[in-house]
């Protein structure tokens, strides 16, 4: 666990301290949130209703395009770099070395996201003239399930990008960049539409998150060193 626990501070360190990387995040995090939040808050809705389906999904989209960038600069640079050997001299395992490096892209992925969710329910107060506020299953949502779901997409990345070769992980990168954009603006026109954030709802996408997350983590038995170091460039 000590083990596990000083890669993911390692890996969180060094994203949070690379500066040109936070600036790109955090400007990302800015536009999706501060666009979305009026072109929601505009469709007529209700203000709860409105602030519940933004955070649900602009949030999740935010924070998975966070890990999905944040990903890269720790497993796929670490392998490219050659410096990825280092650690599989450790006594870790593989999976406690995966398990360390998602907890520590997670946490910054999830921090930007939370300026998002500051972000949209400034914007949604100041667009009302009033305080708006989400309901407890979107708060829910926000403290619970998005992190939830940040992991599972960076532990699939992970996952991927120690298995495979760089040419498959160059294919992989621009299917789930496409793949993030068009969320972003396929949730952008469901919010308005009366979407209803509930407690059936927010178990619901938790348990799908809890449930893909241990299947990755089982996934893991599959990686091994000599693997890794025969796809290193």
């Amino acid at each position: 666990m000590n083990g596990l626990l000083a890669v993911a501070r390692k890996e969180a360190r060094l994203i949070l301290r690379s500066r040109q990387l936070m600036i790109s995040a955090l400007f990302v995090t800015v536009v999706f949130s501060g666009t979305a939040a009026p072109a929601v808050l505009g469709s007529g809705t209700q203000g709860s209703t409105s602030i519940d389906a933004m955070l649900f999904m602009v949030l999740t989209v935010t924070g998975i395009f966070m890990g999905y960038l944040f990903s890269g600069q720790v497993f796929l640079r670490e392998k490219t770099g050659g410096t990825i050997e280092t650690l599989l001299c450790t006594p870790l395992s593989l999976r406690e070395i995966w398990a360390g490096k998602v907890a520590g892209v997670t946490f910054p992925a999830y921090l930007l996201t939370l300026v998002g969710a500051c972000i949209i329910t400034g914007a949604a107060s100041a667009i009302r003239g009033e305080v708006v506020l989400p309901s407890a299953p979107a708060a829910l949502h926000v403290l619970v399930v998005v992190p939830a779901f940040i992991a599972v997409v960076v532990g699939l990345l992970g996952f991927a990008q120690l298995l495979l070769g760089m040419r498959e992980n160059q294919i992989i990168n621009m299917v789930i960049l496409f793949c993030v954009i068009f969320s972003f603006s396929l949730s952008a026109s469901l919010a308005g539409e009366g979407f209803v954030v509930s407690w059936g709802t927010e178990g619901a996408a938790f348990a799908v998150a809890a449930a893909l997350l241990l299947v990755v983590g089982w996934a893991t038995r599959f990686l091994n060193r000599e693997r890794i170091v025969t796809t290193i460039p």
